[in-house]
């Protein structure tokens, strides 16, 4: 065979291997991408061949590697994809050609063609649309759970129901108990710790029934507050200990001469 014959047979391979098409299935159903595989065979294939039989080989080789790299890809993010389908691509690959082994690796180019990236278009205005029902619906039950975590407004609440008997109001335990459940909501992730601790001490304070079971609390905190050189927070704390709770004025002690 002649050595032009060779140098025919290794020109042809190439342009067969060097640069060909696959479509690959993502991760959502219907939408695929389009790859641009670049193989190279190490060490070139020698001898008497039939380039049509090693390209096929080749290309069948690639394409499922690079199918089973990117089915669980989703096509929103399309970096992702091509880098992990680049990954597998570029692990060599041991061939039983004819005649002898041979090792392929490859590179790829991954898009979308227009009717997929128009899909996905459609798929991102769709997530997002549900994204803001969603976020609004959370919205909405979160700021009525908190509107309802004190048994003041669940009563408040209550009697401005049609079919409310004002005579006939629900058990004090009974709205204490909802709005305990309702204090527990789960909070938003970006609701300030400040706000989250407030809704513990509220409780806290809540297992305490007495008043003056609460105005001792109340002094072990304007303690440590004072403790941590914050003497300011702490008068306003002990002032609200000689504060009648269910009238905010001062008590008869605090009164008296």
């Amino acid at each position: 065979m002649s050595r032009t014959s060779k140098r025919a047979r290794r020109k042809q391979l190439r342009r067969k291997i060097g640069a060909f098409s696959a479509v690959l299935r993502s991760s959502r159903p219907g939408i695929h991408y389009t790859a641009t595989i670049y193989a190279t065979l190490t060490p070139e294939h020698s001898g008497p061949y039939d380039p049509d039989e090693i390209a096929n080989r080749v290309r069948t080789a690639l394409r499922t590697t690079a199918a089973a790299a990117v089915r669980d890809q989703d096509p929103i993010d399309l970096p992702a994809a091509q880098d992990a389908c680049a990954e597998q691509l570029r692990k060599p690959q041991d061939l039983d050609l004819p005649d002898r082994a041979t090792r392929v690796t490859a590179s790829v180019r991954l898009e979308l063609a227009d009717k997929d990236r128009a899909a996905v278009e459609e798929l991102l205005t769709a997530i997002r649309a549900q994204a803001t029902a969603d976020t609004l619906t959370s919205q909405r039950t979160e700021a009525l759970a908190k509107e309802l975590a004190h048994p003041a407004a669940l009563l408040a609440r209550w009697l401005q129901q049609p079919d409310a008997h004002v005579t006939q109001p629900p058990d004090e335990a009974e709205l204490e108990a909802l709005a305990r459940r309702l204090r527990g909501y789960p909070k938003g992730r970006d609701e300030p710790v400040e706000l989250q601790l407030l809704d513990i001490l509220r409780d806290f304070l809540a297992e305490f029934p007495k008043e003056e079971q609460k105005r001792l609390l109340m002094m072990l905190l304007a303690d440590g507050m004072r403790a941590a050189r914050k003497p300011g927070h702490a008068d306003q704390v002990e002032a609200l200990t000689k504060t009648d709770p269910a009238t905010g004025e001062a008590t008869a002690a605090e009164e008296a001469p």
